[in-house]
């Protein structure tokens, strides 16, 4: 195994090394792991934690991009359950001092329901063998050992110090073919991501075993399936840090989430209204604003970015006044990697009296998000952006947002009582979700938020991090390659293009190596065209990625560069 790129040992105790459970193992782990979580339901015991802390160690790096070297750690308490601290951006000494509300909301606790529908889903979660699940103890951890390790001795792979990479990655079915006879190199994930077996797993289980419409139903598979929906949107909420899991609606994506805030705001807007976006924005923060713009006279205003892709706050600052009453902005940019301090941005909305609406489709996957620390009305993202299934996501709608809100949507599921002459809608989050929701992968996108939250945000966060220091080192390196934005805190995007080459060319040459990146403009072509280009070449990083492949990537683009 490559070990030229190892850290330095990972200063917590790391995974146990497991085996192949038996049968009887796993029904042992799921019976524990459900009378637990029943019995945090009724406050009986203390829940399990979300997530594992970490201190990782210091990554230097000269390199122009930068993210927080050293993620905190944050200590248990068996009085309560564990929040994950918002991950630090380092703002610029001269932004302007506005903040937004910093209380941290405690995790939302599950419904005092009937389990027994998930048990088997539990239990094919199998993915999760190999990952830290702390518990409570004496004030601080102990991982829950597997019965087929428990006394094996602590190891961690070579290729990392934040959790045992080659594990992950056999939780990754796809991440074993091969294409062009090559193995594949998945660097798309900004555009999806892959899907660990506990949410096949989950998907599947649910179809041949709990399949029926949800609510309403006086059957026992209706109330498995109402349950297992339900729960997956507590999971939503807690991963976000909501109040409850009535501040969460279900939608198709992130697209579907942002307009469905357009529309319900929309009725409030008049000639004149200003809605403010910034230069960084995907299509699908832009697209429904101009409609919305044009059937209200609202006007549009656009925050810019500089060189480096940063948003100048001072600009920002200025275009916020009496008349704004909208504020769209990305949490990081799917085009740039650039991080946007939404925290201090929502702050300075809201002291206008701005409504703020953050899109997180490049964010939940990469580092903790607290919705209730940011401030913001609206937070949206999609599930198959983190680790989920296509055809899911979330919207967050803080609930003193959502009073007197219209619903954007008609039909079944939302309403209360209809007569011909006039129709009471249900509370939300039920008022915006119209119609047979995605029930299956919705459920498939709770395992994903599981998933992530066992292995740790905060752990992913600083290997990503390290991970990016070291592709940036590796590319720029290359003759002639340009790298289009350079932030000062970036996630693990790398948009490139190289003299002389099309950029569909290299990612058509990139592709018979078996790597996989997107190539063409990103579907945000205002970030684009402020660097004077229409398209780039953009691999991007997750945490099932390693410094093998990077090299491999590296070196297949040195290749590319010089035979043109």
């Amino acid at each position: 195994m490559d070990t030229s790129h190892s850290l330095p040992a990972d200063p917590l105790p790391a995974p146990q090394p497991l085996h192949d459970p038996s049968a009887a193992d796993i029904s042992r782990i799921a019976d524990t792991l459900m009378r637990d979580a029943v019995a945090a339901a009724h406050g009986t015991v203390p829940p399990l934690p979300a997530e594992a802390p970490m201190a990782p160690p210091p990554v230097a790096s000269p390199l122009p991009v930068h993210a927080p070297a050293a993620i905190p750690a944050v200590p248990f308490s068996a009085a309560a359950p564990f929040v994950p601290a918002a991950l630090p951006v380092a703002m610029p000494t001269t932004a302007p001092a506005f903040s937004s509300p910093l209380a941290v909301s405690p995790s939302v606790a599950s419904p005092a329901t009937d389990y027994s529908g998930l048990k088997a889903f539990v239990g094919r979660i199998r993915g999760l063998d190999h990952l830290d699940l702390p518990r409570v103890f004496d004030g601080g951890t102990q991982p829950l050992a597997h019965p087929s390790a428990a006394t094996a001795a602590p190891t961690i792979s070579t290729t990392s110090a934040f959790f045992d990479i080659d594990a992950v990655r056999r939780d990754f079915p796809i991440l074993q073919e091969k294409v062009h006879g090559k193995p594949l190199a998945w660097f798309d994930n900004a555009a999806t991501t892959q899907k660990p077996q506990a949410v096949i797993d989950a998907i599947s289980h649910f179809y041949a075993h709990d399949n029926s419409n949800i609510h309403r139903g006086a059957h026992t598979l209706a109330a498995r399936a109402t349950d297992a929906y339900e729960a997956s949107r507590t999971t939503v909420a807690n991963f976000l840090g909501a109040n409850g899991s009535d501040e969460i609606v279900f939608v198709r994506g992130c697209t579907e989430g942002i307009n469905l805030v357009a529309n319900i705001l929309a009725p409030g807007l008049s000639r004149g209204d200003e809605i403010l976006l910034t230069e960084l924005e995907h299509h699908a923060n832009i697209v429904p604003w101009q409609m919305v713009a044009d059937r209200t006279g609202a006007v549009l205003r656009v925050a810019p970015i500089d060189d480096r892709g940063d948003v100048i706050l001072e600009a920002y600052a200025k275009l916020l006044s009496p008349l704004t009453k909208v504020v769209s902005i990305s949490h990081a940019s799917n085009s740039l990697g650039t991080i946007v301090p939404v925290e201090l941005m929502t702050g300075m909305a809201k002291a206008r009296g701005a409504r703020v609406l953050v899109d997180g489709a490049q964010s939940v996957s990469h580092f903790p998000v607290d919705v209730r620390r940011i401030g913001c009305d609206f937070y949206v993202f999609s599930g198959h952006k983190v680790f989920g299934p296509t055809g899911i996501g979330a919207v967050f709608m803080a609930k003193e947002a959502q009073e007197s809100l219209p619903p954007w949507q008609g039909g079944g599921n939302m309403i209360q009582d209809v007569t011909f002459a006039q129709t009471t809608y249900s509370d939300p989050p039920a008022k915006f979700e119209a119609g047979t929701p995605n029930i299956a992968d919705a459920i498939g996108m709770g395992a994903a938020l599981d998933y992530v939250s066992r292995l740790g945000r905060e752990r992913i966060a600083a290997y990503e991090h390290e991970l990016l220091h070291y592709a940036t080192g590796r590319l720029t390196a290359i003759d002639g390659l340009r790298l289009i934005g350079t932030a000062r805190e970036k996630v693990g995007v790398l948009s490139f293009v190289l003299p002389g080459i099309d950029p569909i060319e290299v990612g058509t040459a990139l592709d018979k190596e078996g790597f996989a990146v997107r190539a063409g403009h990103h579907c945000a072509q205002p970030s684009l065209r402020h660097f004077g280009v229409e398209a780039t070449v953009r691999p991007s990083l997750a945490f099932y990625n390693t410094h093998a492949e990077i090299d491999r990537l590296a070196d297949a683009i040195s290749a590319i560069a010089r035979v043109k």
